[in-house]
This record gives structure tokens, sequence and C-alpha cells, in this order.
């Protein structure tokens, strides 16, 4: 985007979209990478996600960018997918401005976790984001009928109040479900109390945000992408996370991650055993190349403390495969017609980070495992 350019002129001449549509053929290159999966579900894959990319960059920059008209938009749902996304956490983001106050009304739904994350800096603009502010519900006020009032702000507020610094540039909800699609989320609203009149629209706001837009779709598949690049030489194994780099992309403070890259042909399995340690909460989940989980609202490709099957002595046993082996005292997750992906584990506010002990084995072995 030629940002030297009138703005209304850049618009009346076409320059402006056809300017967007080519930075959009530019970014739609980064599917192409040497390490990335090149079968047709990996393809179909992947230019789903950069429609993903497309349609986030338009629905939250386009139309709720103004952190002057703050908007929360679903930002990791069943249809909105990026950054291995957890499918028992729905998220909903606001662009802010650290220079503003806001307020946030709401009432919880069925979610037994739930926190309010303030982010500084871009993952398009390189260095990843990091952490201003993070607070759960459960150290805020709530009415008893699950109502709630929040300020943001830089001055400190009386009641619930969650602090902004100057470079504070995005509002994260996460809401962490046992049994997301069967159980009630919650109601939110965001105002900004700046004491003047809404901007109105203009060609420089429209060009700017295309701009940031293309920013954001190379940004974020830059720094996602690369992270994956470094597990798919070493397959079948849990990486133990790296909390800065959590931080750096939006990770909860307060939980150990294992990630990695798995390969699994039709005809095996891979058997994962692990002991949980003592935590609020853990999930094991299925993603492809590109960030997104499998379509869970079809298939089982997660599993979490509460719909977990446990052996007697307390661990998980866990199969993956293509086909239901349909063993006692196991946990079954479907590859959903692939072959690789990568995988994430979470264990949230817990006394230990085990890792799992993994078995590639013949899928017709499995009973006798």
């Amino acid at each position: 985007m030629d940002m030297s350019r009138d703005p209304a002129e850049y618009l009346a001449s076409g320059d402006a979209w056809r300017d967007y549509c080519r930075g959009l053929e530019e970014a739609g290159q980064d599917i192409f990478r040497e390490l990335a999966p090149h079968a047709p579900i990996d393809l179909a894959e992947g230019h789903r996600y950069l429609a993903r990319m497309v349609r986030f960059g338009l629905e939250h920059i386009m139309e709720g960018g103004d952190p002057r008209l703050p908007v929360l938009f679903p930002s990791l749902c069943e249809v909105q997918k990026s950054g291995w996304d957890n499918p028992d956490n729905h998220h909903t983001n606001a662009y802010i401005n650290g220079a503003y106050d806001y307020r946030i009304r709401g009432k919880r739904g069925d979610c037994h976790y739930m926190s309010f994350a303030i982010y500084g800096g871009s993952l398009g603009r390189g260095g990843g984001r990091s952490t201003v502010a993070y607070k759960k519900i459960d150290d805020l006020e709530v009415a008893p009928d699950g109502r709630f009032e929040i300020i943001l702000s830089q001055q400190e507020h009386p009641g619930n109040w969650i602090p902004l610094s100057a470079d504070a540039t995005t509002l994260m909800v996460r809401e962490t479900f046992s049994r997301k699609l069967e159980q009630e989320r919650s109601v939110l609203h965001i105002e900004c109390l700046a004491d003047e009149p809404p901007p109105e629209l203009t060609p420089d706001f429209v060009i700017n945000a295309f701009r940031r837009s293309l920013r954001f779709m190379r940004g974020s598949a830059g720094t996602f992408f690369d992270i994956v690049d470094e597990w798919v030489p070493n397959p079948n194994v849990f990486t133990k996370g790296n909390p800065e780099q959590a931080a750096q992309t939006l990770g909860i403070p307060d939980q150990y991650y294992r990630s990695g890259w798995w390969e699994c042909r039709e005809d095996e399995a891979l058997v994962i055993d692990v002991m949980p340690p003592d935590c609020r909460y853990w999930s094991l989940a299925l993603c492809d190349y590109w960030g997104g989980s499998f379509d869970y609202r079809y298939w089982p490709i997660h599993v979490n403390k509460q719909t977990a099957c446990y052996r007697d002595d307390g661990s998980i046993r866990i199969i993956q495969s293509q086909r239901n082996p349909g063993l006692p005292q196991t946990n079954w997750l479907c590859h959903a017609g692939h072959d690789r992906g990568v995988w994430t584990l979470r264990w949230m506010e817990a006394d230990g980070d085990p890792c799992p002990e993994v078995r590639r084995v013949p899928f017709a072995e499995l009973g006798s495992i």
C-alpha cells in the first residue's frame, strides 16, 4: 500500500484496492513453504487458512480497528482459527488504545475459566506481543446472577479495574469450557469512555486498514509457521514450551504448554501415555500445519480433564488414529483425514509438567499393547 498518496485520490483511482489484492497474492505465498505438507487435504487447509486470515483482517481491523469505536469480535471459535487454537476456548478480541478508558459490561456464561488479557505490540510489526495485564474473573467482583462491570484505564479505578499501558493495543477475553458446544457463552459489551464525538469514516482509515490487514497476515504466518518448521524434522515428540515464546504468541501465563509435530499413516496409530499433574484443567488437541484445530464439531479431535476416560491408576491413554480402535479405558482422537499435523498439550495451574510417552504402532496391533 502506498501511504504517501492522497487518500481520496488513491481510492478513486482504484489503485488502493489493486494494491491490497496484490498484497494478498504476495502474502498467500507463505503457505507454500518448503516444510509445509502438500497432500490434497493440507493444500485445502492452507487455502482455507488464507481465507480466514483475509476475513479476520477485514472484520477485526476494517470493522473494529478504531480504538475509539471498539467492538468485541470472535477471534478464535468454531470457524475462525489460528495459532493452534484450543477447541475448549472461545476468544473475543477488541482493539483498544492506552490513551483511552473503556468499560466492559457482561454476564458470565457456563465457562469454568475466564480471563481478560491486555496486550501491547503486534504480530504484524515483528517482536510479537507483550502482556500488559492478565486478570481472571475469579479475582473480580461478580454479581450472583453472573453480571459484572470492568474499567480499563491507565489510572487506577475503584471496583473491578484492569490497568492499561500507553502501548496497549488489544483486549482478549478467554472463556474455557469442558463441553463448549453444549454450554452457554458469556454476553459481553465494550465501550470507549472518551469525551469526544465518534469519528467519521475517512479514506485514510480504510487505506490504513488494508495495510494493517496485510501486515497482520504476513506477521501471523511468519510467527507461527516458523515455530512449526522447528518441530517438523523431529516428529512424534512433545516439545517443552518456551514461556517467553508463549507470552509473545498470546499464551496464558499460568499454563504449561507442550507442542510438536506428529506423523501417522492410515494403517498406524499413535499411543500416548501420561499421568496428568494436579491441575485446574488440561487438554490435548490436534491442529493442521497452518495452526487451525481440526473440525471439532464433527470429529473427536481433542480431549480434556472433564471428558477424558482415566485408567485405574489415574493415568490417561490416548489413541490417535484415523479409525476408532474401540479399546477400553482409552481416549480416541481422530485424525479427520490427516496423516500429520501439530498437537498441543496444555496443563493449567498445574503442579508439574509431565512429558507424555509416545509410541507409533501398527493399527492392527493395538489390541495387544
